[in-house]
Order: structure tokens, then C-alpha cells, then sequence
């Protein structure tokens, strides 16, 4: 049922009128003369109704069709009604504070990433990483505020992905030098060959056998190991002819007279064609400072095997 129109207690000490509907503004005090309006007759009801008169309330209120509960449902126009009795919000909990675990995670994480990338205390520094991500992902179950844990996590993450590129970095300087120097050592010097002359190019002739040697990152070549070819040997000298030119026609034009020169006689002296043969050739030829110091003209065609051979390969057919 509703709650008729009338004057009732508002909860402040004062009467004010209820129009059936709502509040409205007109209010008197208990000593003031009651001047409230007709108010329509009601039904009498089955239940009792303390009067206003007798006993304050607090309208509106409606009872369940049910008949089963008591419970008073207050409407929605009371939220803020005079007195502060109705619609109050609900306490709100305190905000959690920063996990302390997670701090101390982050903060390991980051002297982590630092010691890490300093190579003379790199392993001290990939431990304090571990250390704070497990700190870090600990922290993340614990109550307060999850940032610094997360933020943690993902700096362990890049941290690590630096560390171990700073590694490869240091790694690949420190191998290098060394790399170098056992080649150098590795490297056969000519002139300790068994049974190897070393012979000016100038002094080279058709048929001198040359045993493999690594010329790689070596410069300017003034003279070759000559050995017996009786001698186990890759290369042989089998053609040697002048260059027809006043002036130094530079490296690629004197390269291609060189090639086609060697290629015009490696037929006459291997026996076979170049294109059906196994062996191939290279060539020596004069350095622009050679012509114009030395007057040097001079292409040496040298035959080459794949394999060590013996003997010579003038005729070998192959």
C-alpha cells in the first residue's frame, strides 16, 4: 500500500508534509497549529498503522503483495533526504598499498642489468637478474599494487636480451685478434718449403714447379718458391710473353690481355682443350708502379691442380 498524504516526522524534529507521492517543502514544528490540507479517506486495513500523531515513521514504504516479509523498501527519492537517514553510500575499503616484495624485485632486477653488462662482473650480474625475477613474479600474489612487479618481469626480460648481446659483442672483439694471429701462424711461410729456391718473378722460365702456398691478405708479391717437380706441387709456369704497350693501359685492360694471352697456349702445352680439362690457370702480371719503375711488361701464365702432383704437367692430357 502506499502512505497517504499527511504531515509526518522527516527525522530532523520537524513535521513536512508527505503529498502521497514525495516530500514537499512545506514544514511546521510540533508547537506550530496543524494547517495541513483535507487528506483523502483510506480503506482501513487489516494491520495495524501507528498514527502520525502517536508515532513517527519514515514514509514512503510499501509492503510485499506476498504478505510473507516485513522488510520496508525505500524508494529512490529518499537518497539525500533531510537528515541524511537514507541511501548513505557504503564504506569503501582502503587502497592497497605497494608490494614492498616487488620493489625490492625491480630494484634487484635493474643492478642486475647493469652489473650484467660489465664482462669482469657479468656472472654476478646474471644472478641478481634471476634473483629479482623471482621476486618480481613472487610479487605478483601478494596483496598491494601489482606495478612493480610487472614492471620488473619485463625489465628482467630485456635486461637479460642485453646482457647476452653485450656477450656476443665482447666475444666476437676478443676472437677476432685471435683468430688472426693463429692464421698468420698457420700461414706457410715460401721460403721454409723443403727444397723451395726463391726465385724473382723476372727469373721465372716455362716449366718451374710451385708448391700451394696461402697468399690471403698478403700485398705485393716480389718473388715465388720454386721446387723440383719431382717434388709433390699444385702449380706449374707454362707460358710466359710480353705485354706490347707504351703506356700502362691500366689493371682491368692489362688483366684481360694477360687472360687471353695464357688462354691462346694452355691447349699447345696441357694437351687438351681448356674447356675439357681439369686443370685451370692464373696469371702474374705487371703493377702499374712495376711498368713505370721497372719498365716491367712481363705475364707469367701458371697452370694450377686442384690435387698435389708429381711431375710435370706439360702433356699430361687431363
Amino acid at each position: 500500500m502506499t502512505t497517504p498524504a499527511g504531515w509526518y516526522d522527516d527525522g530532523s524534529g520537524s513535521l513536512r508534509w508527505w503529498d502521497g507521492t514525495q516530500w514537499t517543502a512545506h514544514v511546521r514544528t510540533s508547537d506550530d497549529a496543524p494547517v495541513a490540507p483535507e487528506r483523502p479517506s483510506v480503506e482501513p486495513v487489516a494491520s495495524a498503522v501507528p498514527s502520525p500523531a502517536t508515532a513517527p515513521f519514515t514514509p514512503p514504504y510499501t509492503l510485499p503483495s506476498s504478505g510473507v516479509s516485513t522488510e520496508r523498501v525505500i524508494a529512490p527519492d529518499l537518497v539525500g533526504a533531510p537528515g541524511g537517514a537514507w541511501g548513505a553510500p557504503a564504506p569503501q575499503p582502503p587502497a592497497p598499498g605497494v608490494s614492498v616484495l616487488g620493489i625490492i624485485g625491480l630494484a634487484v632486477v635493474v643492478v642486475g642489468v647493469v652489473c650484467a653488462c660489465i664482462p669482469v662482473i657479468s656472472i654476478v650480474g646474471w644472478a641478481l637478474l634471476g634473483v629479482g625475477f623471482v621476486l618480481s613474479l613472487v610479487s605478483l600474489f601478494l596483496r598491494g599494487r601489482k606495478w612493480p612487479g610487472i614492471t620488473g618481469l619485463v625489465v628482467s626480460a630485456i635486461g637479460a636480451l642485453l646482457a647476452f648481446a653485450v656477450s656476443l659483442l665482447l666475444l666476437a672483439t676478443v676472437s677476432a685478434p685471435a683468430d688472426a694471429a693463429a692464421s698468420a701462424e698457420e700461414r706457410t711461410d715460401p721460403a721454409s718449403i723443403e727444397g723451395a729456391e726463391m726465385v724473382p718473378f723476372a727469373e721465372l722460365e716455362v716449366g718451374d714447379c710451385l708448391p700451394f702456398v696461402d697468399y690471403e691478405d698478403t700485398g705485393q708479391i716480389y718473388e715465388l718458391p720454386v721446387v723440383p717437380c719431382e717434388r709433390p706441387h699444385t702449380d706449374e709456369v707454362y707460358f710466359i710473353f710480353e705485354v706490347d704497350e707504351e703506356a700502362f693501359p691500366g689493371d682491368d685492360a692489362l688483366g684481360e690481355a694477360a687472360w687471353d694471352g695464357c688462354a691462346s697456349h694452355f691447349d699447345a702445352y696441357v694437351g687438351i682443350a681448356y674447356e675439357d680439362s681439369v686443370l685451370d690457370f692464373y696469371t702474374y702480371q705487371p703493377t702499374e708502379t712495376s711498368w713505370a719503375r721497372a719498365d716491367d711488361r712481363t705475364v707469367q701464365c701458371i697452370l694450377y691442380s686442384y690435387e698435389d702432383v708429381t711431375g710435370t704437367l706439360e702433356g699430361a692430357k687431363y
